[in-house]
C-alpha cells in the first residue's frame, strides 16, 4: 500500500485521463497533491476512495485553465472533516466535476459547516452519494435531510437572553415566595418535625417549639402528699428565679371533668412533667397513670420531658410497675434534700436558649447527670 508518491512521478503523463489511487494509506497535504496532480491537465476520473486523506489539491477541485477536464472524483472513505467555504463556492459556481462522492467521512457538522451543508443541499444531482453523506454523529440523519439549525443553534441574542433570565429569575422568585408561604403556615409542624428527626438544630429553640403550651410544668403526686408540693415545690418553682408556672391538680383541674382527660391534657400543655415519685406515689393508681402519660407523649414526641424528684424513702420497690422500674433504672432523678436541689431543679426545667449546637446534645436541660438510680435491694 502506498503512503507517499513522489511530486514527479506523473511528469510525463500529461495526457492520463483515468487515474485509480483508491485502497492505500495517502494522507497528503494540500500541497503535496498539488504537487503530485500537477500538470496533468487531460484528467478526467480521478479515485482516491479508502485512503487516509484529510486533504486535497483545491486547484484541483475548483477547476481551472489547467484541470478542465475533471469530470468524476471520488473522495469516499476518507478522513475529511471540512472543506473550505472558498473552495465550496466555486464548486457551487462551476458544473465540475460533473460527479463528486463525499460519503463515509468524518464531517464536522458545527456552525462552521455551513457552506458544506449549503453546498450538498444545492447539488444533490452531482452527488450520487448524497443520502450517505453524514455528520460525524452518528444519531444525526443525512446532511442533506438536516436544516442548518439542527446541528447549529441560532445565536437567542440579547433580548432573548434577557427574556430567558427573567423567566428564571420569575420562576425562583415564585419558588421562594410558596417555600416562605408554607413555612409561615407550617413553622411550628416542620420545627417539630426537624427536631424529631435531629435535622437542622441549630436553628430550633426548645422556647419555639414549646410556645403554644400553657404551663412550664405539670406536677404530678400522690394527694398525700400534697402539703409538700403545695408548700415546697409549687412555691420554690413559681416565686424563685427564674419564676415558673406550674400545673397542680388541686388548683388547676377542673372540677367533675374526666380525670383521664385532665390528664391528658395537663401533660401536653407542660413542657415538663415532675414526678414526686413517693412511697404513696407508688401506691396510687391515679399518680402511676399520670407517670404513663406522660412517658407516653415523650415516647411519642422522641425527647424526654419528664423530671423525677424522689420525696422520701423508697421501700416498697417491689410494688414498682415493671415500666417505671426501668425508667428508674434507665433515667437520672433529684432527691428533695440533697444539696444543690433547687439548682438543679431550675437547670432540668424548661429555659429559653438561642441555639442548640449540637445533635448529640438533644436538650441539656431534658437530661442532667443528676444521681444514677440504684434500687435498694
Amino acid at each position: 500500500m502506498l503512503q507517499t508518491i513522489a511530486a514527479d512521478s506523473f511528469a510525463d503523463a500529461k495526457h492520463l485521463q483515468f487515474l485509480e489511487l483508491d485502497n492505500n494509506r495517502l494522507n497528503w497535504s494540500s500541497s503535496e497533491s498539488c504537487d503530485v496532480l500537477a500538470g496533468m491537465s487531460s484528467l478526467t476520473t480521478l479515485i482516491l476512495q479508502n485512503n487516509t486523506l484529510q486533504h486535497i489539491c483545491e486547484p484541483l477541485l475548483a477547476p481551472n485553465d489547467t484541470t478542465s477536464n475533471l469530470h468524476m472524483l471520488d473522495l469516499q472513505y476518507n478522513k475529511f472533516t471540512h472543506l473550505s467555504a472558498p473552495l465550496l463556492r466555486k464548486l457551487n459556481s462551476s458544473e465540475l466535476p460533473k460527479q463528486l462522492f463525499l460519503s463515509h467521512n468524518p464531517w464536522t457538522c458545527d456552525c462552521d459547516a455551513q457552506a458544506l451543508h449549503s453546498f450538498v443541499k444545492s447539488n444533490r444531482a452531482r452527488l450520487p452519494d448524497v443520502l450517505h453523506v453524514r455528520c460525524d454523529d452518528a444519531e444525526l440523519a443525512p446532511l442533506v435531510e438536516l436544516s442548518y439549525n439542527d446541528f447549529c443553534l441560532p445565536d437567542l441574542g440579547v433580548n432573548a437572553k434577557y427574556v430567558l433570565g427573567l423567566i428564571s429569575l420569575s420562576a425562583l422568585s415564585l419558588m421562594l415566595i410558596i417555600s416562605a408561604l408554607c413555612y409561615y403556615k407550617y413553622k411550628l409542624q416542620l420545627q417539630v418535625w426537624l427536631y424529631a428527626h435531629q435535622l437542622c438544630l441549630c436553628c430550633i429553640s426548645e422556647a419555639e417549639l414549646d410556645r403554644e403550651r400553657k404551663y412550664d410544668a405539670f406536677i404530678s403526686y400522690a394527694h398525700q402528699d400534697e402539703h409538700f408540693v403545695e408548700h415546697e415545690l409549687v412555691p420554690g418553682l413559681e416565686q424563685g428565679t427564674p419564676a415558673f408556672k406550674v400545673c397542680i391538680h388541686v388548683r388547676d383541674w377542673l372540677a367533675g371533668a374526666f380525670i383521664t382527660e385532665q390528664i391528658i391534657d395537663s401533660v401536653e400543655q407542660s413542657r415538663r412533667t415532675i414526678i414526686v415519685l413517693s412511697e404513696n406515689f407508688i401506691a396510687s393508681h391515679w399518680a402511676r397513670m399520670e407517670f404513663r402519660m406522660a412517658h407516653q407523649s415523650a415516647l411519642n414526641e422522641g425527647r424526654s420531658r419528664i423530671i423525677l424528684v424522689i420525696y422520701g424513702d423508697l421501700v416498697n420497690i417491689e410494688l414498682l410497675d415493671q415500666e417505671l422500674r426501668t425508667y428508674l433504672k434507665m433515667n437520672t432523678y433529684l432527691k428533695w434534700g440533697e444539696p444543690w436541689f433547687w439548682e438543679k431543679l431550675r437547670y432540668a426545667m424548661p429555659h429559653p436558649t438561642r441555639f442548640w449546637a449540637r445533635a448529640a446534645r438533644v436538650g441539656e436541660a431534658d437530661e442532667i447527670p443528676l444521681q444514677d438510680w440504684t434500687p435498694s435491694a
